[in-house]
């Protein structure tokens, strides 16, 4: 069977094929009651948009690149991840434009990545978790494919369109929480410091607790967005200084790794040790002591991406969005009332 054409549609819809064409590319100077009868013959025949031919005609495949500078298995193992493709992915279906997914993780991978823009004719590049050694951000500079990054890109923001949760801000929320749960000694279980949230986090953090003067920052660690890695360095903070009353982790999944520690220590969460994670992911909900934690709207963070990605596309205007959060807490920085 022949595939539908425009002509089809536009006979089954009763307008000219130039009112079918300008309804597929966006809808300008048609009437809301053309648009109604396009999309129903649209429905009917089945007719699908030829993308090399609309790439032929505007330039543009419709199509953005997905680039997660880290390996498979770390993917795999932290489910922000899987959030922010899934919510970028509904927001580019929302533009009609679609999306490839590409992992870098290494230098080789990074520079598959590369040639992979140069030649595949994709409209735009959205990246995360970009780590320095990999220069995968200047990169795709050097590209010129319209690029936005999730997270603040250091170094780069003044050539580099990005949406940031308030990295700050979250880390500002916990050290005064924890503080108002009487937190003396405090143990910090930070991401990788070539991260935003490795350093940004542990910075604003560190700063409230220190300008208190009711607590101080006992030991600072810095370890990957993992549970095992949070278990390493919790056990590590926790034997040292055995003191520690209160820690904060720069992920629900090293948070997770931190409660593991504490148990293994005996050392009972919240009645002997509160903890505070950042995400609000299923590592928050799911763990044996809800996690009180850092809300990053995932939702909202994704949609402004592909907004402001659009924007570097049609017009190459650089934007940097920075979204609040939120702190939710629950029962691991709940403290037992004393009588």
């Amino acid at each position: 069977m022949k595939r539908p054409t425009i002509a089809e549609v536009a006979r089954r819809a009763g307008v000219s094929t130039g009112t079918v064409s300008r309804y597929l590319n966006g809808g300008h100077w048609v009437s809301p009651a053309s648009s109604e009868s396009v999309r129903r013959a649209i429905e009917e025949t089945g007719y699908v948009a030829n993308t090399t031919a609309r790439q032929l005609r505007t330039g543009r495949s419709g199509t953005v690149a997905f680039l997660i500078d880290e390996r498979p298995a770390k993917f795999f193992d932290d489910p922000n991840f899987e959030t922010l493709v899934a919510g970028v992915s509904d927001a580019l279906s929302a533009v009609d434009m679609s999306m490839v997914m590409l992992l870098a993780g290494d230098a080789e991978n990074v520079r598959r990545v590369e040639k992979f823009l140069r030649t595949s004719g994709v409209d735009g590049a959205v990246t995360i978790s970009v780590h320095p050694r990999h220069h995968l951000l200047e990169r795709v500079l050097d590209t010129r494919v319209p690029l936005v990054n999730c997270g603040f890109p250091r170094s780069l923001e003044t050539r580099v369109s990005y949406v940031a949760a308030d990295e700050a801000q979250g880390a500002t929320l916990m050290a005064h929480h924890l503080l108002e749960q009487g937190a003396t000694h405090v143990g910090v279980i930070a991401g990788p410091e070539d991260s935003p949230g490795g350093s940004l986090r542990r910075d604003a953090f560190q700063r409230i607790i220190d300008e208190s003067g009711q607590s101080e920052i006992v030991t600072v660690l810095h370890g990957e967005y993992t549970r095992s890695s949070g278990r390493r360095l919790g056990t590590e903070a926790l034997t040292a200084s055995p003191h520690i009353d209160a820690i904060f982790a720069g992920s629900d999944a090293m948070a997770a790794g931190v409660l593991d520690a504490a148990r293994d220590l005996g050392r009972p969460v919240p009645d002997s040790l509160i903890v505070g994670g950042f995400d609000d992911s299923a590592f928050a909900t799911g763990a044996d002591v809800p996690l009180t934690t850092i809300h990053q709207p995932f939702d909202q963070i994704s949609t402004e991406l592909v907004s402001v990605l659009q924007r570097e596309i049609s017009d190459g205007y650089r934007s940097a969005v920075t979204v609040p959060v939120k702190l939710v807490e629950r029962l691991s920085t709940k403290r037992p009332v004393t009588h």
